[in-house]
């Protein structure tokens, strides 16, 4: 694409990110961003193929800066184990803030789940290496003990996954009135602490 195309993509992006800021993601459709900014539907869909990749592109740039902030809030605790915690218990509160600010309902949390993780895969492959980074670090610093970090890594990744993804259907097929984030975020919690208790250097009781 030229440079025309390029403008056209950032404005239809700013327009996505104010409907979706009025509307949330639930309400909001494509044609109402195509209206917001004079064009029409088929003319969005050249640019962006479904209303989930519009989405995540407006405001891939706003998470990946947030993440990153409170990746390096969490590196400023010295304890590995803590700082693992740490990071986990602020992404997933995050997590809650932009599902709770764009009014994303249950039904499409769990209807788009698949293509979330495929669009999300570079930053859930840049999570895993975090945590591993920081076992090592653990194992050097002799909080762990020596294990496969990239394996914890990934195992933390997938059961705070795993969790989230639990509590979305639990909700929706009870047909409860709102997702418990307080109850994900001690689940998720308290399973990983006992994956990092069972390579701690010093057994946590």
């Amino acid at each position: 694409m030229g440079k025309k195309a390029d403008v056209k993509k950032e404005l239809i992006l700013e327009a996505a990110k104010s409907v979706f800021g009025k509307l949330g993601y639930s309400k909001a459709t494509l044609d109402d961003i195509a209206h917001a900014i004079g064009l029409k539907k088929p003319t969005l869909y050249y640019y962006y193929k479904s209303k989930e990749v519009l989405f995540i592109q407006a405001f891939s740039q706003e998470w990946k800066d947030s993440l990153y902030r409170i990746k390096k809030i969490a590196e400023q605790e010295p304890d590995p184990h803590k700082q693992l915690l740490l990071y986990i218990q602020s992404s997933l509160r995050y997590y809650q803030e932009i599902v709770t600010q764009h009014t994303i309902s249950i039904k499409v949390l769990i209807e788009t789940r698949s293509l979330f993780q495929k669009l999300f895969a570079e930053s859930r492959a840049k999570e895993t290496n975090y945590y591993a980074t920081v076992i090592k670090d653990g194992i050097e610093k002799g909080v762990f003990i020596p294990c496969e970090a990239e394996r914890v890594g990934y195992s933390i990744m997938v059961v705070k996954d795993l969790i989230q993804f639990d509590e979305f259907e639990r909700v929706f097929y009870q047909q409860l009135p709102t997702i418990n984030f307080f109850k994900i975020e001690q689940d998720v919690l308290f399973t990983i602490s006992l994956i990092l208790n069972g390579i701690s250097a010093q057994k946590q009781l």
